[in-house]
């Protein structure tokens, strides 16, 4: 087999095993909350709900939300505060242990086990919605709360962001096992000023401030154990973690990395997501201008093999398409060269002009 089939038909079972893949499980809409059942998960399923504004042009925030004693997995507060946009939303459940007193290195175990769960529960969502794995919260209100500070401790990398809500720290006075695990992490605590948990919400922001946290701390005023479903604190804070300056010109900086690697097409996908994030954001503005750049090289690249293969200059033609499939990889682009590839194999024998 000569080496452009053999490239097609690798591409061919690639795309149907992702096809396959896609295929799997309940479709995931913009605007709905869909059950998933995945015995990975505590409880055997989750709830997923997907943005109003969603869009696959880019990646998306991800928050994973713990319910409260006695609940089901949900998206409240989070899908409320937000107005629905903005963030992919994961409803958790809970392993069977967290109903049982544990000592500190049993809720240690407990809370790696969770951490499990919620990356299975990230990887069954990732086939059918685009997440940014960057941007990944982890929240919760009561016991979710309490579950979410541990889970942001014991997973301190996965996550960019922490949000505990009528609750404090699950370790109380515990020292953390990393003492600079937390340094810059973003996390928001908010609580009633007459919730019985206030005085340790207010202990744990001193807690994470000392750690180098990035500590936001909101009083609910006049509430119980209660949630301020109207915090404008909160939501601006999801709002601007989704958003960092910084986040954006670290996306900024790796797209460009990809493209002085020869990685084109993942450059051009890093680009391309980067400028659907914001129209005014100098990082998104260079990266919509880098993207049009390699889409005008990759069109003027087509442009030449189409050419060359209407003039049945075929290994002329071959090899400008085997060159664009392989920088282009994983882009549009790419799989435009699949197709002519695929064209110029169909083709019948022709003598090569000298």
């Amino acid at each position: 087999m000569r080496p452009l089939a053999i490239a097609l038909a690798l591409s061919l079972l690639g795309a149907a095993a992702a096809a396959q893949k896609e295929a799997a499980g309940p479709r995931l809409l913009p605007g709905q909350e869909t059950r998933i059942d995945d015995p990975k998960v505590g409880g055997g399923h989750f709830v997923a709900y997907v943005p109003t504004d969603y869009s696959p042009r880019r990646r998306w925030p991800a928050i994973f939300c713990y319910h409260g004693q006695g609940g089901q997995p949900t998206t409240w507060p989070f899908k409320d505060v937000t107005g629905g946009k903005g963030f992919i939303i994961l409803g958790m459940g809970y392993l069977p242990e967290i109903s049982k007193p544990m000592s500190l290195a049993e809720m240690d175990r407990y809370v790696a086990r969770e951490m499990d769960c919620a990356l299975a529960a990230l990887a069954a969502v990732e086939s059918k919605v685009r997440v940014d794995r960057d941007q990944l919260i982890v929240g919760g209100f009561s016991m979710g709360g309490w579950i979410a500070s541990a889970m942001g401790e014991g997973g301190a990398a996965v996550w960019r962001g922490v949000a505990v809500l009528g609750a404090g720290r699950r370790k109380f006075d515990q020292p953390l096992k990393n003492a600079a695990s937390l340094r810059g992490k973003l996390i928001y605590i908010g609580v009633g000023d007459k919730d019985p948990n206030f005085p340790h919400a207010r202990k744990a922001a001193d807690f994470y401030t000392k750690a180098g946290a990035k500590v936001t701390f909101e009083e609910y005023p006049g509430l119980g154990h209660q949630m301020k479903m109207d915090t404008k604190v909160l939501r601006e804070w999801l709002l601007a973690l989704a958003a960092a300056p910084q986040q954006l010109k670290a996306r900024l900086a790796a797209a460009r990395a990809a493209e002085q690697a020869g990685k084109l097409g993942k450059a051009y996908t890093l680009y391309s997501e980067l400028a659907a994030v914001s129209d005014t954001d100098a990082s998104c503005l260079a990266a919509a201008e880098s993207a049009k750049k390699l889409a005008d090289q990759a069109e003027s690249r087509l442009a030449e093999a189409e050419k060359a293969l209407t003039g049945n200059r075929h290994n002329e033609a071959g090899r400008l398409l085997a060159a664009l499939a392989t920088r282009y990889e994983g882009s549009p682009f790419a799989d435009r060269a699949d197709a002519l590839i695929r064209k110029l194999q169909s083709a019948p024998t022709a003598t090569e002009p000298k």
